[in-house]
């Protein structure tokens, strides 16, 4: 069936551009063909504009071009402005039709639910491949653990001889550095299979954010890597895992190193607020993903990096799912790879964790 297709342009490029944007592009519509010819929005950092411009469509700042387009048949208008809304009405075409911020306000009410239904849906099938992990890692840690262990006390006591030749000690080390690359690798199938329990606690973001991100400061200092960072000044308060949360965004932020080590690069990372989430971008320069899609890269025991089990990804999106969020990764060809977490801003205790403190 040839679908209809409709010309929109987005007058306002924020978290509501973002959200429709987001489900065009993953999920498109049966019965027509919408055709976003361009957003307009003041602010160039505007998420919604910015996600526009990665999915190649003309952004500017000026809406009046989009007024007297005689190919365009609807303007959504995403400000909350009415005298933005007013100026539309007043100098737009007869044929270009009209969706204002009171109408898109019932589309975000719809686009919400969606949301928590692809979030839980996701949580599920998340549930179910970590269950059939969970198998493995149990059978992997009662035939290996306990033999490994033995066999790793053994290399350690036969080291401690003083009569053992240089060269039997020289072999011993090599075996001893083999065991313990093992017991590491089943300790990170451990760590992504079990409950990771979240103990959540009210963190004012503002002294988390600005106290991790200075010892990012000193750490791409080191490594020979720009970084950049674009915080809002006024974070709330918002109940979250603490170090559970940092586990995350350091494995995110070591994956964005070890992209640029040996090249060098810049790295971005920017947290704003987006109505009752806060969004949190990684963007790096590095190579991106060569021989993965970004959905694959989530997936536990997938990796491009030689010696490493491809869990960290993994852990990350659990982490992120137990507080409600979702991650992420967009990898844009030649230029590098960005992960974006939403993450719900959360006043209250969830329930499950109200009884412990």
């Amino acid at each position: 069936m040839n679908k209809q297709v409709i010309n929109v342009a987005f007058v306002g490029g924020g978290k509501g551009c973002y959200d429709i944007l987001h489900h065009l592009k993953s999920y498109p519509p049966y019965h027509f063909k919408p055709q976003i010819i361009g957003v307009a929005d003041p602010n160039t950092e505007a998420i919604g504009r910015r996600l526009a411009e990665r999915l190649g469509i003309a952004t500017t700042s000026d809406c009046q071009p989009f007024l007297q387009n005689k190919e365009l048949d609807l303007i959504i208008e995403l400000t909350g402005d009415d005298r933005v809304l007013a100026d539309i009405h007043n100098n737009k075409l007869a044929s270009i039709k009209v969706l204002d911020h009171v109408g898109a306000l019932f589309l975000w009410e719809i686009i919400a639910i969606q949301d928590e239904k692809l979030r839980l849906e996701k949580k599920v099938s998340h549930l179910d491949t970590m269950a059939a992990i969970g198998e493995i890692s149990y059978r992997m840690t009662h035939e290996l653990r306990n033999p490994l262990m033995i066999i790793g006390g053994l290399v350690r006591r036969m080291m401690t001889r003083i009569d053992l030749p240089h060269g039997s000690r020289k072999q011993l080390k090599h075996i001893s550095h083999h065991v313990q690359h093992i017991e590491e690798l089943i300790s990170d199938i451990c760590d992504v299979v079990r409950p990771l329990k979240p103990q959540f606690h009210l963190i004012d973001m503002n002294d988390f954010i600005g106290s991790w991100c200075k010892v990012l400061k000193t750490e791409t200092r080191l490594s020979g890597v720009a970084a950049d960072f674009e915080i809002d000044e006024e974070l709330p308060a918002m109940y979250i895992d603490w170090s559970l949360m940092r586990q995350a965004f350091w494995h995110i932020f070591e994956n964005s190193l070890d992209a640029m080590v040996d090249t060098g690069g810049n790295i971005t990372i920017k947290v704003l607020l987006c109505w009752d989430n806060l969004h949190i971008e990684f963007i790096d320069s590095g190579g991106g993903f060569k021989e993965l899609s970004t959905s694959q890269a989530m997936h536990p025991f997938m990796t491009t990096r030689p010696g490493k089990m491809g869990l960290g990804l993994a852990l990350c999106k659990q982490i992120i799912f137990d507080h409600g969020g979702d991650l992420e990764i967009v990898n844009e060809k030649n230029k590098g790879t960005s992960v974006i977490i939403k993450l719900p801003i959360t006043l209250t205790r969830p329930p499950a964790q109200a009884s412990e403190f």
